[in-house]
């Protein structure tokens, strides 16, 4: 997963798109190079599985990022992967690691999954061995401290926070970019190496050299396309015509909106009754009135007692009172 956290870059690719609603799923051009080799060569069931584990790989990120209140709005389908590169500004650095930590996660525990189902069901083995170590190849791969990788941007974050007790973020934030960019420029070095050896030996290993070119160009980065991550819209006002129970929650007027997120279920429209430091209340905030301040807000991080409606709605109240 490649996601810019604080710069909201993206990643400019012409490409076919096919829309998958909700989704939109772009095929990068070397997707087709390595697919028509992995074609002849026999193992297109291969490629074919890689791709489906990297999807779900991604799935996972997005799960996460929903957690924040930011929705996936579409994937790019890379040779030997999935890309999402997206906007995320306004996120943590401590979230930013949650996000990237989920997609190698999620793929472990698939191979974990499949390990102990060859255990109960050893006969099993021949048909699940393929999505095992595909699922399992791909979750150490995204490990490797290589930007965008997902432990590139581990690193560059875990980086990031041990710079910052010495020194400004951004002067922190700068520093861990230039490392991650020189290790990852180190990694396409070695893959490159490993293709030139091979060749010489008679063995043209095409995975390093698309490899390195996706490490290569993913790392130098990208302007000009909208954010793949946007923020969710939680209004329901559709919701009305069927009709919707109604859950009210107390929060603080300090209570941070991704912490609101938790309370947001299907089914049920969400009023939120804010109250100050001494419990006193101050105003009601309906799930619409809250949608709308989340999509203009700084970030999830932002206080209720923050948001311009907020202000607004204890004017109100006082002044009616």
């Amino acid at each position: 997963m490649r996601a810019q956290g604080m710069k909201g870059r993206g990643r400019r690719c012409k490409n076919r798109r096919f829309r998958l609603f909700p989704l939109k799923l772009s095929l990068h051009p070397l997707f087709w190079l390595v697919g028509a080799w992995y074609c002849l060569t026999g193992r297109l069931f291969l490629f074919l599985m890689s791709c489906f584990v990297a999807l779900q790989h991604e799935c996972a990120h997005a799960f996460a990022a929903a957690k924040l209140g930011y929705k996936l709005n579409r994937i790019v389908l890379m040779p030997f992967g999935a890309v999402i590169d997206g906007d995320l500004r306004g996120i943590s650095l401590k979230d930013e690691i949650t996000v990237a930590v989920w997609g190698p996660l999620c793929n472990l525990l698939t191979a974990l999954f499949f390990v102990a189902l060859w255990w109960l069901i050893p006969d099993w083995y021949a048909f699940t061995d393929t999505a095992c170590y595909a699922s399992l190849a791909i979750a150490l791969v995204n490990l490797l401290p290589a930007y965008p990788l997902d432990g590139g941007r581990i690193f560059r974050c875990a980086l990031t926070r041990a710079l910052a007790r010495t020194k400004p973020q951004a002067e922190a934030q700068r520093i861990a970019e230039r490392v991650a960019k020189w290790i990852t420029f180190a990694f396409v070095a070695a893959l490159v190496g490993g293709f030139a050896y091979g060749c010489t030996r008679g063995q043209v290993q095409i995975s390093l050299c698309t490899f390195a070119v996706f490490l290569f160009t993913s790392g130098l980065g990208n302007h000009g396309e909208d954010a793949i991550y946007a923020r969710m819209d939680f209004s329901t006002r559709d919701g009305f015509l069927r009709g919707l129970e109604i859950k009210r929650v107390a929060v603080s007027e300090k209570c941070a909106i991704k912490d609101v997120f938790r309370h947001l279920t299907r089914g049920a429209y969400l009023v939120l009754e804010v109250y100050d430091e001494r419990e006193n209340y101050l105003f009601d905030l309906s799930q619409n009135e809250f949608s709308e301040a989340f999509l203009t807000a700084q970030s999830p991080y932002t206080s209720i007692g923050n948001l311009p409606i907020a202000y607004k709605k204890a004017k109100k109240v006082s002044k009616n009172g």
